[in-house]
Formats: C-alpha cells, sequence, structure tokens
C-alpha cells in the first residue's frame, strides 16, 4: 500500500514464469531405476530430518529428466549436510543396481 492507502502494482515482477525449460539443449531422460543423494552445505546444521528434496525431485519430473518419482524410478533417496561458508545443496543421481542396500 502506498501513503494514500491504494495498492502498489506488482502485476511486472516475474514475467518469465513457465515450465520451459532454460538450456537450449535437451535434458537427457533417465527411463531406469535410480538412486538420488542430496548434500546440503549450510551455515547451520539442520535436524536430520529437516532437509528435504521433494521439490527438488518434483523439479526433475517437471523438467523431464524423471518419467516420474514414483517407487519404480526412485528407488532410494539419501541425504547428507555440512556446515559452509557458501550455502548449496547438490543432488547426486546414480543409475540402481539390484541388490543395493534399500532403506524403508
Amino acid at each position: 500500500m502506498n501513503e494514500d492507502n491504494t495498492a502498489v502494482s506488482t502485476s511486472n515482477m516475474e514475467q518469465d514464469i513457465s515450465n520451459a525449460p532454460l538450456a537450449e539443449e535437451e535434458t537427457p531422460r533417465l527411463d531406469s531405476p535410480v538412486s538420488i543423494h542430496v548434500h546440503s552445505i549450510r551455515k547451520r546444521l539442520t535436524d536430520a530430518d529437516g532437509i528435504s528434496a521433494k521439490a527438488a525431485i518434483d523439479g526433475l519430473v517437471l523438467s523431464g529428466v524423471l518419467p516420474d518419482d514414483s517407487p519404480k524410478y526412485v528407488k532410494q533417496v539419501t541425504y547428507s549436510q555440512e556446515k559452509g561458508k557458501i550455502e548449496e545443496t547438490i543432488i547426486t543421481i546414480n543409475g540402481y543396481q539390484q541388490g543395493q542396500i534399500e532403506h524403508d
């Protein structure tokens, strides 16, 4: 709101929102089962259950990297974390090998 209690227009804030890929090259699609590891580097560590990859995995599906995030394609998701000055999340996708340890 402005000083005179009128709404401020925000219609032009994010005009480029879409589901279109940002890269010019086509993203390779992984059609076989995978395991996904999420490594979080943060200034402060979180509780063990505070790291989530739901949005990232949904993004892999949305971008076409994974056909879907069902157990048929995503066999295992693991997490680790460390303290660091620069915050980032590193997602590693590996082919899933039959007999690999799977946690419920």
